[in-house]
């Protein structure tokens, strides 16, 4: 995939969203692609509340199940990623079975947790530089500077 030219992937992205009826007679304007080599959820200032905006709207899609560190936007190891996708093979046949957003849902990296553990809090981060860079990675998105 990383070597395909962009109006293949384009091509491809389209008949996976018809296929699962993501898309059905709605005309695509437009597209486009980002590579992000090496790429990896983190985790600043109010994520939580970007995060749940995000869970909001993913809520919206019957039986649609994000998995894993990408799918989900956070750290999961190994173990985590195989359990979610698991867990979403079982909601694929009884919908709305397991939450998959609860697995690994500790704000600190642990190999093992407990449900009575007591986590430390996220670490504030200011919010304006995070913006900053946002808007200025939309811009070059949206002017196709990447």
């Amino acid at each position: 995939m990383w070597q395909q030219p962009e109006a293949e992937l384009l091509s491809l992205a389209e008949q996976e969203l018809r296929k699962i009826k993501l898309l059905r007679d709605e005309k695509i304007a437009a597209g486009f692609v980002v590579r992000l080599p090496r790429t990896y959820p983190i985790y600043a200032g109010d994520y939580k509340h970007i995060l749940a905006e995000i869970q909001t709207y993913i809520k919206q899609f019957e039986n649609l199940q994000v998995v894993g560190r990408y799918g989900a936007f956070k750290y999961n190891n190994q173990d985590h990623s195989l359990l979610m996708g698991i867990l979403a093979a079982q909601n694929v046949l009884n919908p709305g079975k397991h939450d998959l957003w609860e697995v690994n849902s500790d704000s600190e990296y642990m190999e093992e947790a407990s449900v009575d553990a007591v986590t430390t809090p996220a670490k504030r981060v200011g919010v304006g530089k995070r913006r900053k860079i946002l808007h200025f990675v939309q811009q070059q998105i949206s002017n196709k500077n990447f």
